[in-house]
């Protein structure tokens, strides 16, 4: 037979009987909440910032089809105005449309061709518009990507893209991104001549480079972390002596 044996005397430290023992692991301080908050708010301004331009660009766009008709009419920009607003209501089209249609009328070129071959107005008004956004950035390199990523590149499923400058011995600086992380494009800044990447591949080659899959050419690349499955297109701008650059 056993005899059950009893309770020794209790320790001061330990919880009455019948009460759980407290939990003392240790629990998150307001550091990390506050860090949780912080980068929810930078990528919500992010995103307002990324709008805003948008619209702007958005804007240039009309603007510059306004003085299309301040020219062809030889009247002034409120009169402008009244006839691009009335002829968009009247053709049943969106002001942007009507916009992008009285650019690409005044002045065939590539982007009209582009836009007739790859999508019709919708492709018009995304390829304008990243045109107006781009002259209206000037040489703010991080605002050209910007405006390019928003219009021209997203509809068509793109995430990121970068602008690099090309130096006289070949090296590469991120001139201007958008899409990436900032701490990917701090990563990316410089990139020394001769490093096999994507962007230095299409430099090389003087030409364009177009892979499938980042993960499978296994050449480095901004972006390859956040992307590693995505595409990756490289598309090289010469000036007429030089390479200018890669984006």
């Amino acid at each position: 037979m056993s005899i059950p044996q009893q309770p020794g005397p209790r320790s001061p430290d330990s919880p009455p009987p019948g009460r759980r023992e407290p939990d003392r692991s240790p629990v998150p301080g307001p550091a990390g909440a506050d860090a949780v908050r912080l980068a929810a708010t930078v990528e919500r301004l992010r995103r307002r910032l990324a709008e805003e331009r948008a619209a702007a660009d958005d804007r240039a766009l009309i603007e510059l089809a306004k003085g299309v008709l301040v020219e062809r009419l030889g009247c002034g920009p409120a009169e402008a105005d009244r006839q691009l607003t009335g002829l968009a209501r009247r053709a049943g089209v969106s002001l942007l449309e009507l916009a992008a249609d009285v650019v690409n009328r005044s002045a065939p070129d590539r982007l009209t061709a582009a836009a007739r071959d790859t999508g019709g107005p919708a492709a018009a008004v995304r390829l304008r518009a990243a045109e107006s956004g781009m002259l209206a950035a000037g040489d703010d390199a991080q605002r050209v990507a910007a405006s390019i990523l928003a219009h021209a590149l997203a509809p068509l499923g793109a995430n990121a893209v970068a602008i690099w400058a090309a130096g006289p011995d070949l090296t590469l600086t991120l001139a201007g991104h958008a899409g990436f992380l900032p701490e990917e494009a701090t990563r990316w800044r410089h990139i020394p001549p001769g490093v096999a990447t994507v962007a230095g591949r299409a430099l090389a080659e003087r030409g364009s480079v177009w892979l499938r899959s980042l993960a499978e050419s296994g050449l480095p690349s901004i972006g390859h972390r956040e992307f590693p499955g995505g595409r990756s297109t490289a598309y090289l701008s010469q000036s007429a002596a030089a390479a200018a650059g890669v984006v």
